[in-house]
């Protein structure tokens, strides 16, 4: 009852968008880097994407930004150059599991499938970039205790992210920018997608968002920058 209780808290907490999680709850788990700095990491999830993840790179190169992209090997297999190009171009690519199962549905998943799929994922990431990965991000932000400890075991972190614009809900990009601008503090992960569906959106706001934040001095950095 009382890991339950904790779990619950743990989901509300994430929800509520800017809460760093440590090892004082159930792994190496982190939403948000503790700074004062005003850094901020984008992170990239579901691709690589044969449409747009050429765009996203496109716009980040533009601005001379380094990111983060959770990849899936589902599609990372089908379109390894993208993987390749990502890290030439100095991103981190980090791991979104192999076939990107629910975990919050698919109970069997979240074992030993679930240790033998990240550790697939690491192999071809690590085949195709010659950089072994260290963090991790579970489809649908799923944060069951087993699953941290899996992941931690496995030598990686856990990385949720501080908020998101929602972009699977396909907004505007001006409403992306606006809720990206007004959401922003020091140290924070933001979520955003190059894969799972159609993104063009998401690249049309990518240069907005860039903007605001460096017109309040922000600096863009890695997951392994900000997590130093």
């Amino acid at each position: 009852m009382k890991k339950l209780i904790i779990f619950i808290i743990l989901i509300v907490m994430l929800s509520s968008a800017a809460y760093a999680l440590n090892k004082n709850y159930l792994g190496w788990a982190v939403g948000q880097a503790k700074t004062t700095e005003k850094v901020v990491a984008l992170t990239f999830d579901d691709g690589p994407h044969k449409i747009y993840t050429p765009q996203v790179l496109s716009v980040l190169r533009q601005h001379n930004i380094k990111a983060t992209f959770f990849m899936c090997g589902t599609y990372a297999q089908y379109y390894p150059e993208l993987v390749k190009q990502a890290s030439a171009d100095g991103h981190e690519i980090a791991n979104h599991t192999f076939s990107h199962p629910n975990l919050f549905k698919n109970k069997a998943k979240r074992g030993a499938a679930l240790v033998n799929e990240v550790k697939q994922m690491n192999q071809l990431i690590e085949k195709l970039t010659m950089i072994r990965p260290a963090y991790f991000r579970a489809p649908y932000n799923y944060m069951g205790p087993e699953t941290v400890k899996a992941i931690n075991d496995l030598g990686l972190i856990y990385v949720s992210w501080t908020f998101s614009v929602k972009d699977w809900e396909k907004p505007a990009p001006a409403v992306m920018v606006d809720n990206f601008n007004k959401r922003l503090i020091p140290g924070a992960i933001v979520l955003l997608h190059d894969g799972g569906g159609n993104r063009a959106n998401t690249v049309a706001a990518l240069p907005g968002m860039i903007e605001a934040a460096r017109k309040k001095g922000y600096r863009f950095v890695t997951l392994g920058e900000l997590l130093k």
